[in-house]
């Protein structure tokens, strides 16, 4: 693999996220896809482009990518986690879709060519940079003159309950100091004013943004506590969760669990899952 420029994500995803989502699949995939959906039609892939996918993870978006460009288009799909490149390249093995290749890459530091490619495309994967105006530079190193960047990025914790409330519970839980915002995580691009002075910096000279909310159904199948458990196993808050004894854990679970019953879609139904609002930005800039 080339130069990490953030090892800590790096391990994140290959020790901690990656696996998780691999195991969670369809139940990520199923409220990450609408907003996906979304800045696939912004970015409207052609017949024979060559498009790059950054943050590919599992590989749903570069299989949608292949599709559109075509047996005469390419779609390069990079991300740092190894376990979802796997399952990435298992999808693609048993997909009809057009020319696909996936490598281990970091998309701040990696030689990803000289305009190189019509499209780079990203759903949640451009707020793990160490340094975003690196990463956006290198990203608009890779793209064609006439080429154009679209992606999505999750809007504040405010816009998103789902994520930030089992977040802010649990960091609560265990008196922990919340993560800066704009440090590598989901909200590091939440500010759209930020990002798009960050691609303007990049090289980018026309940048829009575009909100995108929703309500996303999260958990069906799973009762309230294993819900809470999955999501954090991908939090701040992880590592003091698994290192509490199981009494504390069972507590932990219980008190979030309580806190999430409003949401239920069904109050009928507890393993029905929950609708909580979602919001994410859709960026498209040029150079």
């Amino acid at each position: 693999m080339a130069v990490v420029a953030n090892a800590e994500q790096e391990r994140f995803w290959n020790e901690v996220a990656g696996p998780v989502w691999v195991a969670n699949e369809v139940e990520l995939e199923d409220h990450t896809r609408p907003f996906g959906d979304a800045a696939l039609r912004v970015a409207d892939p052609l017949d024979g482009e060559a498009v790059l996918d950054v943050g590919c993870g599992c590989g749903s978006t570069t299989l949608a990518l292949a599709h559109a460009v075509g047996g005469r288009g390419s779609v390069l799909g990079i991300d740092l986690s190894g376990p979802m490149l796997a399952r990435a390249e298992q999808r693609a093995s048993a997909s009809a879709a057009g020319r696909t290749e996936f490598r281990r890459l970091d998309a701040q530091v990696a030689d990803l060519g000289a305009a190189a490619f019509d499209l780079v495309f990203s759903r949640f994967g451009v707020m793990f940079f160490a340094d975003p105006a690196a990463g956006f530079a290198n990203l608009r190193r890779a793209l064609r003159a006439q080429g154009r960047l679209v992606f999505c990025c999750w809007q504040g914790s405010s816009a998103n309950p789902w994520m930030s409330l089992v977040n802010r519970a649990a960091l609560q839980e265990f008196d922990l100091p919340v993560p800066p915002p704009e440090g590598p995580g989901p909200f590091a691009l939440a500010d759209a004013a930020r990002t798009t002075a960050l691609l303007q910096s990049a090289g980018f000279g026309t940048v829009e943004a575009h909100s995108d909310a929703r309500q996303v159904h999260l958990g069906r199948g799973q009762s309230l506590e294993d819900w809470v458990h999955g999501r954090l196993l991908m939090g701040p808050a992880r590592q003091p969760y698994l290192d509490a004894p199981p009494e504390h854990q069972r507590e932990v679970l219980a008190t979030i669990a309580g806190q999430l019953v409003g949401f239920l879609a069904d109050p009928e139904d507890p393993e029905g899952g929950l609708m909580m609002d979602g919001a994410a930005w859709v960026v498209h800039a040029r150079p």
